[in-house]
């Protein structure tokens, strides 16, 4: 059935009644001698309206409803609340409508529907308004009083109808969400005489509006209807909506049922085209000839033409001939000449390209040669030349994608492909690594599209281009349009450090750690990544001269990636430290490039100088690694003083050997006689804690030879007993020791 035939079918339904109308106001009898002025007013106003509807004399009934209405309204007036308010207000909507006020009377009957939520005068009140909206076409409102009537009334053939009508009201209103809650209650409100109606019209609207898997469960319902006609329809919609919803093998089982159901000719043509193409696009051979065998319906030419290709395609592949045969002696007469040729070879193109099929290509290929010299203008050539170009650019193969794109007038295919064709002509130039051909077809899409969202990666390739040809001034531009607009926090990283290595080549030290303080910022950021951004605004601060500022990033550098930076970072805060005379830290700083980068060259001055002082202070287990590195320093030499220290802290610590070769570097660095005795007491305990006793009696006798006065005389003879008690012989000790007592200083001469 035509649907708006069926709806306008359902709008003359007639309008709902007034179940029994309530019956006029009754004078109650009141207690003797009791007085009650609301009563009486009230008896008195339905006296008139009793008088009114039995009155005969059309003016004596109207003066009857009128003095009726009168009377009711000072009732009203003057007792508001009185328990006879709902009933006055109900026949004063009454005896104003008998006198065509109908103004006044929709007012009465407003109250009494909306100050009251049950009974029968609500209901007739309700029905009232919601009859006159409708009448008046009213819809909006009349849904609203046809809800309060299903609400209210006891009968169930008023609320089945209310209901419906209801839906009605929106269906006219073309709303849509009005119409699903309003069909929903009316499938809900058990026994409805409009339940399968309305469900017919839930599974269109629910088709109409997209939700395909709602509108198919409805449709598979319908499908059992007991009328034929809605069965007819439920059957073919649940196999139309199956397609839409994707599922084929329920397209089918529905398509053949359709065809099995009493369709009208044109339906069963297009449902069996429909079936056919199914079966056909999963290669069920035999099953789009059996679909095919079921009859032949009425179908437009180009669609009787498809269907006729399908069948004799599908006994192509089932190796059947002389079926084959029969079929285009059939397609020839349905569209004889090159025009059926065309028209049947351009369909089976779009067939094979949607398939897949191996030899697209080739058919694609002969088919241009054959039809594009004579059809230049005809946009199945250009049609057939996207879907070539396509199928080139899918297979990589750009160089012949590329020369279809070329050939193409865009003019003559849908609008919609340009964008794509655009894209890949871009994409082809760049992948065939053709500079030119890509910088102009980039340049063209974006200028066409700018805000689409291949726009963005394009812009990427170009800049990758022009960075990688050494024109990276022009790429800067699109990387920072890109890194302005993405929202990709890996592009961004990415486009951050490209562009911070071109600002670097360019020396733009400002835009430089600009590029460096946005990597930080992102998140989850790799350790390494962060290491370096913070190295390099530690490097930018120490250009411009913030020590302070620099060591912050260098050290946050180093703890982030100590392999990669304490080489480079150590040097600089070691020589930064020295320069503040900060001990403590000097020492740490050292120590951290001794811990993480053995390897690293640490200035030798500094650390010459950290342990000589270290030294003097008798930290000589600290002073003696700092020492002993520094002193291996070969293109500075060190002063005495530094190898005199390091002798003597080696001695502290009992590291003999390198003490002797101290105490040997010294002798050749002094010239003075008195130092050098020095140097020879220094050498004289190294051989003695070695044991080398005739060494160490040789240095001190050079030593003594030297004539060292004072103090150093003393310790030298003490020095060259103490080698004889070390060696075991006390004897030749107590010689030395008894030559003090002659050779002594006196107070004076030691001042």
């Amino acid at each position: 059935m035509n649907p708006r035939a069926f709806i306008s079918l359902l709008l003359g339904l007639a309008l709902p009644a007034p179940g029994q109308e309530p019956a006029p106001p009754a004078e109650e009898e009141k207690a003797p001698l009791r007085v009650d002025p609301a009563r009486d007013l009230y008896d008195l106003a339905t006296i008139n309206y009793s008088d009114a509807k039995k009155e005969k004399d059309p003016k004596k009934k109207e003066r009857n409803f009128r003095s009726a209405a009168k009377t009711f309204t000072q009732f009203l007036r003057k007792f508001p609340a009185d328990p006879k308010a709902l009933e006055a207000w109900y026949f004063l909507g009454m005896s104003y409508r008998q006198i065509g006020e109908d103004k006044a009377s929709r007012s009465c009957f407003e109250t009494v529907a909306t100050k009251w939520r049950t009974g029968k005068y609500v209901e007739a009140s309700a029905l009232f308004i919601a009859s006159d909206d409708y009448k008046a076409e009213e819809w909006r409102d009349a849904a609203k009083w046809f809800q309060i009537v299903a609400k209210t009334t006891a009968n169930k053939e008023i609320e089945h109808q209310s209901l419906y009508r209801r839906f009605l009201c929106y269906y006219k209103l073309k709303s849509n969400s009005g119409m699903l809650l309003s069909l929903k209650a009316v499938l809900d409100n058990e026994g409805s005489p409009y339940e399968e109606t309305a469900r017919l019209a839930l599974a269109r609207l629910y088709r109409d509006t997209k939700s395909t898997r709602q509108a198919h469960e409805q449709f598979v319902i319908l499908a059992k209807s007991k009328d034929s006609k809605i069965r007819s329809e439920a059957t073919l919609q649940a196999a139309v909506t199956a397609q839409d919803l994707g599922d084929d093998k329920l397209s089918k089982i529905w398509f053949k049922e359709t065809l099995k159901s009493a369709q009208s000719k044109e339906v069963k043509g297009k449902t069996q085209l429909a079936l056919m193409n199914l079966h056909y696009k999963d290669k069920e051979w035999q099953s789009v000839i059996e679909a095919f065998r079921i009859g032949t319906y009425e179908l437009e030419k180009e669609a009787a033409l498809q269907r006729l290709i399908m069948a004799a395609k599908s006994y192509e592949a089932l190796g059947r001939k002389d079926d084959v045969n029969k079929l285009y002696e059939q397609i020839s007469k349905l569209s004889p000449g090159s025009a059926s040729s065309f028209e049947a070879a351009y369909r089976v193109l779009v067939r094979d390209h949607q398939r897949n099929d191996r030899k697209f290509a080739g058919t694609a290929e002969s088919f241009l040669a054959n039809y594009a010299a004579k059809k230049e203008n005809d946009p199945k050539i250009h049609s057939i030349r996207l879907l070539l170009a396509e199928h080139y650019y899918g297979a990589k193969d750009y160089q012949k994608a590329i020369g279809q794109y070329r050939l193409l007038n865009l003019k003559l295919v849908d609008s919609s492909n340009t964008l794509g064709v655009r894209y890949h002509v871009a994409k082809s130039q760049l992948a065939l690594k053709n500079e030119k051909g890509a910088l102009a077809a980039i340049s063209a899409f974006i200028s066409e599209f700018p805000n689409a969202k291949q726009s963005l990666p394009l812009r990427l390739d170009r800049a990758e281009l022009l960075n990688s040809k050494g024109r990276e001034a022009e790429a800067v531009g699109d990387y920072e349009a890109i890194l302005r607009s993405t929202s990709d926090q890996k592009l961004k990283k990415i486009l951050i450090l490209r562009l911070a290595a071109i600002y670097k080549e360019q020396k733009d030290w400002k835009k430089f750690a600009t590029m460096q303080e946005k990597l930080l910022v992102l998140p989850g950021l790799d350790q390494k990544t962060q290491a370096s951004a913070n190295y390099w605004l530690g490097w930018n601060e120490l250009k411009l001269k913030n020590t302070a500022k620099a060591e912050g990033f260098l050290r946050k550098a180093r703890t982030l990636d100590p392999k990669t930076f304490t080489a480079t970072v150590a040097p600089i805060l070691i020589n930064s430290a020295y320069k503040a005379g900060d001990l403590e830290l000097l020492e740490k700083e050292i120590n951290l490039a001794r811990r993480d980068s053995p390897k690293t060259k640490l200035p030798s001055a500094i650390l010459q100088w950290l342990g000589a002082t270290l030294a003097k202070e008798g930290h000589h287990e600290r002073a003696w690694p700092l020492l002993d590195e520094g002193l291996k320093e070969k293109e500075k030499p060190a002063s005495s003083l530094h190898w005199k220290l390091y002798t003597t802290s080696s001695l502290a610590l009992k590291r003999n050997a390198d003490a002797l070769r101290g105490a040997e570097t010294l002798l050749t660095l002094e010239k003075n006689a008195y130092r050098k005795a020095e140097a020879l007491h220094l050498k004289g305990q190294a051989h003695t804690a070695l044991k080398q006793f005739d060494e160490a009696r040789q240095a001190i006798s050079d030593a003594l030879d030297l004539r060292p006065q004072g103090d150093l005389d003393i310790r030298l003879r003490i020095f060259a007993g103490d080698i004889d008690i070390a060696e075991g012989k006390p004897g030749d000790a107590i010689r030395h020791y008894t030559c003090l007592l002659y050779t002594s200083p006196s107070p004076r001469d030691r001042g």
